[in-house]
């Protein structure tokens, strides 16, 4: 359009199929033979409380444990956690 190309956006002419939000899935003991097995995980899998504190337990002396921290335990989404973190 900004190149004379175009009368008009055709985007908002678009119709797009609903898309289904996927389910968290908790990663229970079964869930995680699953993956252990075949490799392929949830498109959204979360852990309960007790995984979480393992997890940080784990890294309290890595550099990036306050970073982890503040993610796990605010519930930042990915878009509000650092590149060089999420990466």
């Amino acid at each position: 359009m900004r190149a004379g190309y175009l009368a008009g956006n055709p985007a908002p002419h678009v119709q797009l199929p609903p898309a289904r939000r996927p389910r968290a899935a908790v990663w229970t003991s079964e869930r995680i033979a699953a993956w252990e097995e075949t490799g392929i995980w949830p498109p959204v899998a979360v852990w309960i409380a007790a995984q979480t504190a393992v997890f940080l337990n784990a890294i309290r002396s890595h550099r990036l444990y306050a970073a982890c921290h503040l993610i796990a335990l605010r519930g930042l989404r990915r878009g509000e956690v650092p590149a060089g973190i999420r990466d």
